[in-house]
Formats: C-alpha cells, sequence, structure tokens
C-alpha cells in the first residue's frame, strides 16, 4: 500500500512539473502571446529591404527571334533545247551579271535550218506580193491572196523558231548573281527541261522567323530590325513580308526581313539573331537580379506600397539590352526591392532603405514613385 502511495505521489509531482514547464514555452513571463508579440512589433523589428524608386518609360518592344537567311533569289537553270554540252563558259561558284552565257550547246545543224527559213521567207514574200498585185488588177481570187499571206506568216513563225533554238543553244543568267551549282560536264547530253544547275541572288539576303499569333499584328512592313551574323556583327534590315496566314503544324506566322549584302559575305542558310520591333509601350528597366519567383512560380518583382507592406507583380518581357531588362504589366510607379526580395512575401511589412548603388547605375532612367 505505501509503495502504491509513493507511485502515486511521485506521478501527481511529474505532472506538476511538465505542466509548469510546458506554461513557461507557451505563456510567456509578461503574460503576452507570440502572436500579441508579433502584432506590437516595432518597426525596427521589421526586416530590412532596399529599394528604387522606378518610373515607366515608353520604349520599342522588341522580341529576340533566330532566323536563317534565305537567298532572295534561287532557280533551277533548265535547257530550252536539246543537244550535247558544247563548252563551259561559266564555272561553278562564279559571280555572273544578268545575260552572261554560262553553258553553250553544240548548235549541230541550226545554223543551216536558219539559213534554209531565211530563204523559204524571201521566197513567200515574193509570192504574197505578186499575189497581191494580181489581186488589185482582178486577176487572181481573195482566196490566192490569203494563202499567200498565210504561207508568208508561217515561214515567218518558222524563221522566228529557228532563231529562238539556235539562241537558246547559249544558257544564259536570268539575273546578277552566282552560278553555284552546276550539274554538267562537256559532252553530256541535255534534253528540253534539263538541269545544268542553280543560280542564285545574295544581295540582299532574306532572313525568315516565325512569330506567334499574339505578335504579328504588332509587326509592320517597312519597319527597321536588328540582325546580327555570325561574326557578331549587326546590320539594319527592313521587315518585307508579313504571312497573312499560319503554318498549320505550328500556329506561327512568317515574317521575312531583308539583310544587305553587297559584298556577299554572307551566304544562303545562316543563322542570324533577329530583334524585331513591336511597336512602342510603356515599361521598366529592371536588373535581372531584381526577379523573385512567387509561391505559383510565376516570374515578377517584390514592391512596396506607401505602407512598406510588400506586393508581388508578375511582369512581362519587353525588350532586352545592355542596360538591363525592360518589363511591362506594372503600375507606372513602383518602388521596386533590389536587395532582399527572395527573402519577403505578400503582406509583410519591411522597413526600407534607399538602394543607392542600383540607383546610381540605372541612372537617369530611374524616377520618384508615390
Amino acid at each position: 500500500m505505501r509503495l502504491k502511495g509513493s507511485c502515486r505521489t511521485a506521478a501527481i509531482i511529474l505532472g506538476v512539473c511538465v505542466v509548469w514547464i510546458v506554461s513557461g514555452i507557451v505563456i510567456p513571463s509578461d503574460g503576452k502571446t507570440d502572436a500579441t508579440k508579433q502584432n506590437s512589433a516595432s518597426p525596427s523589428d521589421h526586416m530590412r529591404v532596399s529599394y528604387v524608386d522606378s518610373v515607366a518609360q515608353a520604349v520599342t518592344a522588341q522580341v529576340q527571334l533566330t532566323g536563317s537567311s534565305i537567298a532572295h533569289r534561287k532557280i533551277d537553270i533548265k535547257a530550252e533545247t536539246a543537244s550535247r554540252v558544247h563548252r563551259i563558259i561559266k564555272d561553278r561558284g562564279s559571280q555572273v551579271k544578268a545575260g552572261d552565257t554560262l553553258i553553250k550547246l553544240a548548235e549541230d545543224d541550226r545554223q543551216e535550218k536558219l539559213q534554209r527559213a531565211q530563204s523559204v521567207l524571201s521566197q513567200r514574200q515574193i509570192e504574197y506580193s505578186a499575189a497581191r498585185k494580181l489581186s488589185d488588177k482582178a486577176f487572181t481570187s481573195r482566196v490566192n491572196l490569203a494563202e499567200a499571206r498565210a504561207n508568208r506568216d508561217t515561214a515567218a513563225a518558222e524563221l522566228a523558231a529557228a532563231k529562238l533554238d539556235l539562241a537558246h543553244t547559249e544558257i544564259k543568267a536570268a539575273f546578277d548573281g552566282i552560278f553555284d551549282s552546276r550539274t554538267v560536264d562537256v559532252g553530256d547530253y541535255l534534253a528540253v527541261g534539263g538541269s545544268i544547275g542553280t543560280l542564285v541572288d545574295l544581295d540582299p539576303l532574306d532572313v525568315e522567323v516565325q512569330l506567334t499569333e499574339d505578335r504579328i499584328h504588332k509587326v509592320q512592313t517597312g519597319t527597321v530590325a536588328t540582325l546580327t551574323t555570325p561574326d557578331g556583327k549587326e546590320h539594319s534590315g527592313i521587315i518585307t513580308y508579313t504571312a497573312a496566314s499560319s503554318d498549320t503544324a505550328t500556329r506561327t506566322f512568317k515574317v521575312k526581313i531583308e539583310l544587305p549584302n553587297p559584298d556577299l559575305t554572307y551566304g544562303d542558310g545562316i543563322t542570324v539573331q533577329v530583334d524585331l520591333p513591336l511597336g512602342e509601350t510603356k515599361a521598366h528597366l529592371i536588373s535581372p537580379a531584381s526577379l523573385t519567383l512567387s509561391e505559383r512560380g510565376q516570374i515578377g518583382i517584390h514592391a512596396i506600397d506607401a505602407a512598406n507592406t510588400v506586393h508581388f507583380y508578375p511582369i512581362t518581357l519587353v525588350r532586352e539590352d545592355d542596360k538591363g531588362l525592360w518589363v511591362g504589366n506594372l503600375p507606372d510607379k513602383v518602388r521596386l526591392i533590389t536587395v532582399g526580395q527572395d527573402y519577403v512575401i505578400p503582406g509583410q511589412e519591411v522597413t526600407p532603405t534607399p538602394d543607392t548603388i542600383l540607383k546610381h547605375d540605372l541612372g537617369a532612367t530611374q524616377g520618384a514613385a508615390t
């Protein structure tokens, strides 16, 4: 009985001790809860952050795309008469002018056919002249006159065909360009329509990019885009074409920009970075380091209001240049957190101090915000 009583007493004492210890943790000595202490915290207890006051400015929005160059004109040169390749006048890779002979085909008996056609036409012309004189004197019928005229016209057409067939033995360049490839050699036989190679026009080049359906209406032909070639050089190119219908597979629209290439420095198929203007809009200039993520994974910035309360704003990228990022979807004036933005949450009160270093870097692009 005594042992049981002693155990009961020890258990009671232990329970009291536990309650006392726990009560000391849960209930502070001053009688206030943690929530009460938190609500009564002084501003000096708030997290410190740095900020800059930013004012939206009018800028030209742009999007960076990667495109490829395409020859302004590119044709497959084909024979217009059947014959053997007699002589190579221009080799592959040659720069040529419009009208330059590229390949000379064998004439065979074309000169003789031409002379025969000329003789026949002369004869038919004499016959027609005689028939007309007789018709004027009513010594022959109008039917005979018409027949003589038809024979003359047929002979004239055959002469023109003979001249054209002879001319087609010289395969010529249709425009200034480069005889890019040659697929025949001396002695090869070409039928009508047989290919001899390709002729390309590389000045200017066309740079093609694909633009999404939500942006195509912002692009205007005649405006200037910035093109960066693989050698790192920047060029100004004029937008010459925007597609009226989208690609059914990608739902994107084709845009063409003209890249001047007077020295033929660049070829067909090079990769080109395109900074495409999308019109004027308002945007804030920020440092990439100011960006943060929301709890939902949205990219944006943290800002504070007049009561020093934190707010999150998702942003849209308007353009990027050597100054930083120009972003939209923000109020015209915003107090942007630049230091500590990753450690605060919307609704939190903070103690802000001006970021003099970043404000100096951004320069005159930043203004006062209310």
